[in-house]
């Protein structure tokens, strides 16, 4: 399947303590796909742009993660800051 991270976006809504949602994201799904109990299909491109920008952890780690290439995570964390939008 092919991605394409440049139309992604990421939420604006406020995240409370204890959420499973950030908007429409899943954090449940996006944390396992990240501790790898599930397949980077899972995920949409939102929601891997959220796992790039929002979640901890090593780049390498998170490419392997979600089937990029280290190249693409490094450019989609250094483009959003590496933080909220």
């Amino acid at each position: 399947m092919r991605t394409d991270l440049a139309n992604a976006s990421l939420p604006r809504a406020a995240l409370l303590p204890g959420a499973s949602y950030h908007g429409r994201i899943d954090l449940v799904a996006v944390d396992l796909v990240l501790a790898g109990r599930r397949p980077a299909s899972a995920l949409d491109d939102d929601h891997k742009l959220y796992a790039i920008v929002m979640r901890p952890g090593p780049i390498r780690a998170k490419a392997r993660a979600l089937g990029l290439p280290e190249a693409t995570v490094s450019r989609y964390l250094a483009e959003h800051g590496g933080g909220p939008p």
